[in-house]
């Protein structure tokens, strides 16, 4: 029997609100660049037609990996298949990222995670996957979930085949940090995971963040190798990555972006945030190996209508996908996301190549194992009659190779106009976008217990305290914020 599911966006209207006070502060309030090279783009592909098919009343906020030349996709629908009335986490596969996109060995795609349908803190809704897979074969799945339509929290699931899931936790492993009152009740929510060296990278939002802007919006940045977050866990603070503590948990934002999702390009030496600030292209932000604050590449905007966030294509560990031509310096990005309705719906996808001249990929040629010197029958001494007491083999020659190549680039040509600080989208109340956990305490109880609320005590804003005190200058534009957040609540459906 088929039951019916009905979007629940009960946040949806107060989206435009928050979008049109933000722009009158977002340029102020962007974080700092470092000196930034510009990279040439050629090979842009257009978005074409819907990738999936199915009867899901909308779908949107896709994770992709590439395995073995199959593009795996899961993705934030509601299917009336699903056994709770809620948002769902459907999964598509294809042989491109063109698509199409279908269950595994054809028809539908299939629901393969949703809401436990208790009071638990995602008992009602699962949504915004990020999907990366470990060197031992173990599936990650971190993901949106909320109750009751309540505040988002984030949950983590593992899985050997990224099919079928067990939770890891029976409570959340992030939940809003409640630092401050931006009139954005998301919560904590819109995960998206790296593998890099042995640890898993996460970013988030947190619309209660100290870190955000003035409409919610923000991307946070923390590491650990434990997979839920619960130990070992440091936090990007504007400077440096240091030990997890509730004050500097949401000091930084490492860029504007509500829903947003990244990679790591082992060929640029940078980590690569996919985000939507613009209506008309999507927009990708570089950021230094080690130091996030540092842009070691301008922005390259990427053209193409979207209503809402953007997955990246990636391999398995969330890294880039190779161009295949083994070509230095050149990475090419697809992208797919939701390109029309309000609810989202049809999700497609569109893509660019990005080349960083001057990249130092190391030596073409292999090592050889050819010594220095040609071979000579000469012996190097006369021979003699008298035995050595004690004969020394030779030393064989070395095969060891040269030392790796280093991957530091230098990229030309500037890219397309930066993102605007204003984002055209943010987590929807409606809980396809922003699932929440109105049950679950606020103290993060997976978490390190340093993310427990420290009395009245706000964090540090650290490297953003100086772009909040410019926060005045752009007040006088809040008026005309105001009028759109008034005709935004009477709005119903998805806004971005």
């Amino acid at each position: 029997m088929h039951r019916e599911k009905q979007p629940t966006r009960r946040r949806a209207g107060r989206i435009a609100g928050w979008l049109a006070c933000g722009v009158a502060m977002a340029v102020a309030l962007a974080p700092t660049a470092s000196a930034e090279e510009t990279l040439t783009t050629d090979n842009y592909r257009a978005p074409g037609g819907a990738l999936t098919g199915g009867d899901a009343a909308y779908e949107y906020a896709p994770t992709i990996i590439v395995e073995n030349g199959v593009y795996r996709m899961w993705y934030c629908a509601q299917d009336p298949d699903g056994d709770v009335a809620g948002d769902d986490i459907l999964y598509a596969e294809s042989s491109s990222a063109a698509g199409p996109f279908t269950g595994p060995g054809g028809g539908a795609p299939t629901i393969v995670f949703e809401g436990r349908g208790d009071g638990s803190f995602d008992g009602q809704h699962t949504c915004d996957p990020s999907v990366v897979k470990a060197d031992d074969g173990t599936y990650y799945l971190y993901y949106g979930a909320a109750v009751n339509d309540g505040e988002t929290s984030i949950g983590v699931a593992r899985s050997s085949d990224g099919l079928s899931w067990e939770r890891m936790t029976a409570t959340p492993i992030i939940t809003a940090s409640h630092q401050v009152d931006r009139g954005n009740d998301y919560g904590a929510g819109q995960p998206s995971v790296i593998i890099k060296d042995g640890l898993f990278y996460l970013i988030f939002t947190d619309t209660t963040g100290a870190g955000t802007l003035p409409n919610g919006a923000g991307q946070f940045a923390w590491r650990s190798a434990d997979p839920t977050f619960a130990t070992g866990t440091e936090v990007f603070t504007g400077s440096a990555w240091q030990p997890h503590t509730q004050q500097n948990s949401r000091s930084y934002m490492v860029a504007n972006a509500f829903s947003a999702d990244w990679q790591y390009s082992d060929e640029l030496s940078a980590f690569v945030i996919a985000h939507n600030n613009d209506a008309a292209f999507t927009t990708l932000t570089f950021l230094g190996e080690e130091n996030l604050a540092e842009k070691p590449y301008a922005p390259v905007n990427v053209d193409g209508a979207w209503v809402e966030g953007p997955g990246i294509v990636s391999l398995a560990n969330k890294h880039s996908v190779d161009d295949g031509k083994e070509e230095c310096g050149r990475v090419p990005f697809d992208l797919i996301h939701a390109s029309k309705g309000s609810p989202p719906q049809d999700l497609v996808s569109k893509g660019i190549q990005v080349v960083a001249d001057d990249v130092d990929c190391g030596p073409t040629q292999p090592p050889t194992d050819e010594p220095s010197e040609p071979p000579t029958d000469e012996p190097s001494q006369p021979p003699t009659d008298e035995p050595t007491e004690e004969p020394t083999p030779s030393e064989t020659p070395s095969d060891e190779p040269t030392e790796p190549p280093s991957d530091k680039p230098t990229p030309s040509e500037t890219p397309s106009d930066e993102p605007t600080d204003e984002p055209s989208e943010s987590p929807s109340g409606e809980p396809t976008e922003e699932p929440s956990n109105s049950e679950t305490p606020a103290g993060e109880p997976t978490q390190p217990p340093a993310d427990s609320n420290d009395g009245d005590k706000l964090p540090d804003t650290g490297a953003n305290a100086g772009m909040i005190g410019l926060l005045g200058a752009a007040g006088l534009l809040v008026a005309a914020g105001s009028a759109a957040l008034t005709a935004g609540r009477r709005r119903r459906g998805r806004t971005g």
